[in-house]
């Protein structure tokens, strides 16, 4: 059964070894890796006790701004293109609505910077509403970035 919850400070032990599972055997890189999703909202996906997906995202200005970023959406290679992504994506869009609206502002744009060339992320980010809006030369050391919004 999948169970889709904010990350807490409890959650570093598990996030440290997804890190050392699926990137690199590096004990220094997953904590940072770890302390670098908690320092944001995170959302996390787990099945059997396992984090199968991630996504983190922050405030961008005032609340009265509207305005989020997400920073950053991850799923593990066994679980994807069964629709881990969307499902983290739209409990992010709930969550951050709900609290938007909880201090009398509404969300209004997500936003996030993306690889030019990660062609399987355009693909998903088109399909779920986002459209590409700029490219930001030399964002990246290997390639250009696009920025992506979803306005709501």
């Amino acid at each position: 059964m999948r169970i889709v919850r904010e990350a807490t400070d409890s959650d570093r032990e598990l996030l440290v070894n997804l890190f050392i599972s699926e990137v690199e055997d590096n004990i220094d890189l997953a904590e940072g890796f770890a302390s670098d999703l908690l320092r944001f909202q995170t959302i996390l996906c787990l099945e059997g006790g396992m984090v199968i997906g991630t996504v983190s995202w922050d405030i961008r200005g005032g609340l009265d701004d509207g305005v989020v970023e997400l920073i950053g959406l991850g799923v593990n290679p066994e679980y994807r293109r069964q629709g881990v992504a969307k499902e983290l994506v739209q409990t992010l869009i709930h969550d951050v609505s709900k609290h938007y609206s909880n201090n009398d502002h509404n969300l209004r744009v997500i936003y996030l910077f993306m690889e030019k060339g990660n062609e399987e992320g355009r693909a998903f980010y088109k399909s779920i509403g986002f459209k590409e809006v700029a490219d930001v030369p030399d964002l990246y050391p290997h390639d250009d970035a696009a920025i992506w919004t979803l306005r709501l």
